[in-house]
């Protein structure tokens, strides 16, 4: 009986079985990989039957469901078949196979995988699956917690802090207000980093459904601009808005880019130096909607434009080593703009600024 040519090696060396039978059950080629498995030499492999290296199980396999299927249908997937080593024990393994037409007639390539190898993937996945339901339930477990256990008294706290402010029970002297306003803000700040939380958290977990819809530019810019105004004020910066009126409509989602807007508004605040000037600018070019905010503050490092939309990434600048915040608000506000269709860049020279445009389809 000839032989077949010698087996490439990259499939003698493969990771996984290989016997090439033909239709009398004699197996005509065995790869290195499938002696190992058995521990037989080749020579006791190819050129005898298939049954020399099954068990009693497998024969019945092989004769009754593996063999019928590939000259019925040229192809096996995954039947089970356990094989015999030379110490006579059994190794369940599952077979692939094809049938091929060859000079010397058809023969059947199967590909035979152990299952304990199988049976360690399966479990390897099953590990991961519950390492990520833990780590979910543990998430659900945090946002439960930050959201009710931690914002619902800090809600409680300002409220009271409020009230004082007010006077309504009482004159404070100018120490007592100075430190209740000092709480007030503690809260302020507190909460806004809980909502960033939670808003990042929405976003990648239960995403926020967007109602896209068509809006005026000039009532999205003045909008913007009266919010932030206030903030502008409390800090001693300037805000400018070019041009003073705008024309032109947007789609998009008018809560979230009143957020978009705020949060890029806020960081160009913070990030500017007493007394400098906060630029808002609008213009429509074809079918992108154009809305930047300029700042006069550090910049940021060439190195560090491609990561500061990364969550809980800041830059490292001496503004922002002192301000406060957990670097998510531009991760959220990307991700909200991406959401609508639109998209967020960044401009920046080290020493005199940064733009951040936000770019939404023309209404």
């Amino acid at each position: 009986m000839p032989r077949l040519a010698p087996l490439d090696p990259i499939l003698d060396g493969a990771a996984c079985g290989y016997l090439s039978i033909d239709e009398t059950g004699t197996v005509r080629a065995a790869n290195t990989t499938l002696a190992e498995l058995i521990g037989r030499p080749r020579a006791q492999i190819e050129q005898h039957h298939i049954d020399t290296l099954l068990s009693p199980a497998g024969r019945i396999f092989y004769t009754t469901h593996l063999f019928p299927l590939l000259r019925l249908h040229r192809r096996a997937e995954e039947v089970y078949l356990p094989l015999r080593n030379a110490s006579d024990e059994e190794i369940p393994v599952l077979v692939n196979g094809v049938a091929r037409a060859a000079d010397e007639g058809t023969l059947h390539d199967l590909i035979v995988v152990p299952v304990r190898q199988r049976n360690e993937l399966e479990s390897e996945l099953i590990a991961a699956r519950e390492v990520a339901q833990q780590a979910a339930a543990a998430k659900d477990r945090f946002l439960s917690i930050v959201s009710h256990e931690l914002r619902t008294p800090l809600g409680a706290a300002r409220g009271y802090a409020e009230l004082l402010l007010r006077e309504r029970n009482g004159t404070l002297t100018d120490g007592q207000r100075q430190y209740v306003q000092r709480i007030l803000n503690a809260t302020v700040y507190q909460a806004s980093l809980i909502e960033d939380i939670l808003d990042y958290a929405g976003q990648h977990g239960q995403r926020r459904t967007l109602e896209i819809e068509t809006l005026e530019l000039e009532d999205v810019m003045e909008r913007a601009e009266t919010l932030l105004a206030v903030r502008a004020g409390e800090e001693q910066r300037a805000l400018r808005r070019e041009p003073r009126s705008a024309s032109g409509t947007l789609r998009g989602d008018p809560r979230a880019i009143q957020q978009i807007l705020l949060n890029l508004g806020t960081n160009a605040i913070k990030f500017s130096p007493p007394d400098a000037e906060v630029l808002l600018t609008s213009d429509v070019s074809g079918e992108v909607v154009r809305i930047g905010v300029r700042d006069t503050g550090t910049g940021i490092p060439d190195d560090q434009l491609d990561r500061i939309f990364e969550p809980f990434v800041r830059v490292d600048s001496s503004a922002a080593a002192s301000a406060k915040g957990l670097g998510l608000g531009l991760a959220i506000s990307r991700d909200l703009a991406r959401s609508m269709g639109g998209d967020i860049t960044v401009e920046s020279t080290l020493g005199e600024g940064s733009l951040f445009t936000l770019e939404l389809p023309v209404g």
